[in-house]
């Protein structure tokens, strides 16, 4: 049957149509990606962010589909069914050593050499540095001008003393005595006259140093970065010595201690968190930018705390992310 003049002309405008929006779905497709939803707050905070400005600053169009972390997710990327993720936390992750092959650098140095197969490619530091420390209120630091790290408690013990530990300073230690944090041996082995309180649970924990905070007293507080507390009350850090570690130290061997050269007379080790995505779709010539973004993205725990604290007062992930972007010009570095 031969079609008519109509027929034929309708039948090349449908397939130029389609060739052209063929053409145009490619050309974006080269500057698509697919990014997973982190499952806890902070990570989504870190990934929109970075999604932000890949498609506000570099033209990127990011797809995202909602998949836990973990193992599993690092095998999507690897298997190119996803192409990147964000906020990966080395201390937690099981597959990072078993497929990167490259060395975690940060500020220069090289805190993990990786061997793995190099399956999954290490497009940089997120920014995100978890940490625990023992922190006191910023504005007990700016009364007592003498005081600047855990060296120097002692000298104020006596605004930390409660009637329970008479003489001895207070510290709000570690709540829960399974996460072995092991206070009381660390306060000992460093000289420091205080009483580890162990509170049974972080949410026990926090209402104690907030009512504290709220009466303007000193307190000693056992907590982690990036936490919503340092998005909402003014802290910082005693700074006690770096990670050591000291492999004696163990339950079989009676927690025979190293001294105070190591664990537990330090701090804990940190966490240099990482965003990583699939090599071949990274080593396209259109992600060029977004791999030159990731390599200088520098995202602070201080920035993550405060829209923790905005996003659980009801604001959106997307609306936190957009007021930071929209109020800074810190981001503008990352820029390829």
């Amino acid at each position: 049957m031969k079609l008519s003049l109509y027929a034929k002309t309708f039948a090349a405008l449908i397939l130029s149509s389609f060739l052209l929006l063929s053409s145009v779905g490619q050309a974006n497709a080269e500057k698509r990606l697919l990014a997973s939803v982190a499952d806890w707050t902070g990570g989504e905070i870190t990934c929109q962010v970075a999604v932000s400005i890949l498609e506000q600053e570099l033209g990127y169009t990011v797809d995202r589909i909602v998949f836990p972390s973990g193992t599993g997710l690092y095998e999507a990327v690897a298997a190119g069914d996803i192409d990147f993720a964000c906020e990966s936390w080395p201390s937690y992750a099981e597959a990072d050593t078993v497929m990167i092959n490259e060395p975690l650098m940060w500020e220069g140095e090289v805190v993990l050499d990786y061997q793995g197969d190099g399956s999954i490619d290490l497009l940089g530091t997120s920014g995100i540095v978890g940490m625990s420390d023992y922190y006191v209120p910023t504005y007990f630091v700016d009364a007592n001008p003498g005081f600047k790290t855990w060296a120097d408690l002692n000298d104020h013990k006596d605004q930390f003393a409660t009637l329970e530990t008479g003489g001895k300073g207070r510290l709000i230690g570690c709540p829960v005595p399974g996460w072995n944090c092991h206070d009381q041996k660390r306060l000992d082995l460093l000289g420091i006259d205080f009483i580890a309180d162990e509170l049974g649970t972080e949410t026990a924990s926090v209402a104690e140093a907030e009512a504290a905070y709220a009466r303007g007293e000193a307190f000693l507080l056992y907590l982690w970065e990036p936490h919503w507390f340092f998005g909402k009350y003014d802290m910082q850090a005693i700074q006690l010595p770096d990670n050591k570690d000291c492999p004696g130290f163990t339950e079989e061997n009676n927690w025979k201690d190293c001294g105070t050269d190591a664990w537990p007379a330090t701090g804990w080790a940190k966490d240099y968190t990482i965003n990583y995505g699939n090599p071949a779709k990274f080593a396209e010539p259109d992600m060029a930018d977004a791999k030159a973004f990731f390599e200088k993205m520098n995202f602070q725990n201080g920035d993550q705390a405060k829209m923790l604290v905005q996003v659980d007062e009801g604001m959106s992930i997307e609306e936190a992310v957009q007021e930071w972007k929209d109020g800074t010009d810190e981001w503008q570095a990352w820029l390829p």
